[in-house]
């Protein structure tokens, strides 16, 4: 008897290190995240129907930012243009292949593969490019885009049809740090990644800042999502940036964020581009780097 009871026991025990494990180590998956890949699906395939203007007038949020190169309220922009009234030239497609989502389910982004496709005379052949939009949930349970920054690859990263792969992060722990923060509010993050660039130089700062899932997307580079491929793209650069926090948002579960604003090479009081950050927190509550993506401004 004692040993039938003891294998029950052991049993018990597997059972609930098993589903520790899971809890632990699970997919930002459900319907929130679903909702905000369907969302941005739909996106896509409005604008493909109607058209860029229309299409994000339709899905950006009234104060949604986006980079032309400098940052607008597209949205109020685009309303000021009348809409076009000939055929369309070029036609632009995509679709998210990655993103994540607040624990309260109000704040996430996707990214993925942007395709341009030619359709007037002497079309050219497709061009690629790699979105990142940052999408809030509205009083009414909508979803739409408050920053939108993308950036031209030199291949497709994915076919536009690819299927959609959300997060991986520790729910358990991040409902329990949620509403904790170690070290600076959202807002001022930006400034003390810039104090440890000055400090320890690109690679050393972003080391000490970067989410274990990280993204660096730079105009004429493949997305960078590993320590050593942006410890190489920092070595070929060999430029160190500042960066000035314009903006950004927060999650009411305080757990994900965003910001964006301008950034300058050190040593250099000019506007060299724009960025945007997104910021998660970590088991112990600190923000960490998620996503990085610069943009700079055309050289005149």
């Amino acid at each position: 008897m004692r040993e039938k009871f003891m294998k029950i026991i052991s049993l018990l025990l597997l059972v609930f290190a098993i589903a520790a494990n899971m809890s632990v180590a699970q997919t930002a998956s459900g319907p929130g995240i679903e909702s905000l890949a369907a969302a941005e699906r739909a996106f896509a395939a409005e604008t493909v129907k109607i058209g860029f203007r229309d299409g994000f007038i339709k899905y950006f949020a009234d104060d949604g930012i986006g980079f032309a190169p400098q940052p607008q309220r597209t949205r109020e922009e685009l309303q000021k243009s009348p809409a076009p009234t000939g055929p369309r030239k070029v036609i632009f497609n995509w679709a998210p292949m990655f993103g994540d989502i607040s624990q309260a389910g109000d704040l996430g982004y996707t990214t993925g593969p942007v395709l341009y496709t030619d359709v007037g005379e002497n079309p050219r052949p497709p061009r690629h490019g790699l979105y990142f939009s940052v999408w809030q949930k509205q009083a009414d349970g909508s979803w739409k885009v408050v920053v939108d920054m993308g950036v031209s690859v030199p291949q497709a990263v994915a076919p536009v049809d690819t299927g959609f792969t959300p997060a991986i992060k520790a729910e358990s722990v991040r409902k329990m740090m949620a509403g904790k923060v170690s070290g600076p509010d959202y807002l001022e993050v930006d400034a003390a990644l810039t104090s440890a660039i000055e400090k320890n130089g690109m690679a050393a700062a972003y080391d000490a800042f970067l989410d274990p899932e990280f993204r660096v997307h730079r105009s004429g580079q493949m997305p960078i999502t590993t320590k050593d491929g942006l410890h190489a793209f920092f070595a070929k650069e060999a430029k160190a940036y500042s960066y000035k926090t314009i903006g950004g948002k927060i999650a009411s579960s305080k757990d994900l964020a965003f910001t964006y604003g301008i950034f300058q090479y050190v040593g250099s009081s000019d506007i060299a581009g724009y960025f945007v950050h997104v910021w998660r927190k970590d088991d112990r509550g600190r923000w960490r780097l998620v996503a990085d993506i610069v943009n700079e401004v055309p050289k005149k």
